[in-house]
């Protein structure tokens, strides 16, 4: 028993980035990808688009001010196709994820976990 004790404190889960990083409004600035490689922003498509974060864990995407989804979200540590250690993902309660590409106090690049998916990229509204 003594044995078993040592191996489960020894072990060290490995922890997915704080959900209170990614608090706040996001507001989109280009998402690349697909087939073509095609980029498009706001300015491209005629419409805003945020994402917003809140410290108990509730998200919501907006499309001009008018909610598009909205839900639970949770940041979990994955196997992602862009790196070959486990990466920070957030994980939606409607099953679907986003690789966290990147995350800086003013930057988020979110990417989908396909080779031909898109990468999405917000700034941080204030």
């Amino acid at each position: 028993m003594l044995i078993s004790t040592l191996f489960v404190v020894s072990c060290k889960k490995e922890d997915a980035l704080p959900n209170n990083s990614l608090a706040g409004t996001w507001q989109w600035v280009s998402s690349t990808g697909g087939i073509a490689g095609k980029t498009f922003t706001p300015a491209s498509e005629g419409y805003e688009r945020s994402l917003s974060f809140t410290y108990d864990l509730k998200y919501n995407r907006s499309k001009n001010n008018f909610t598009e989804k909205s839900g639970a979200f949770e940041t979990i540590k994955a196997k992602s196709i862009y790196k070959t250690e486990l990466v920070d993902f957030i994980k939606y309660d409607d099953g679907t994820m986003s690789v966290i590409i990147s995350q800086t106090s003013n930057e988020l690049i979110l990417a989908d976990n396909n080779y031909d998916g898109y990468t999405e990229t917000f700034k941080r509204k204030n």
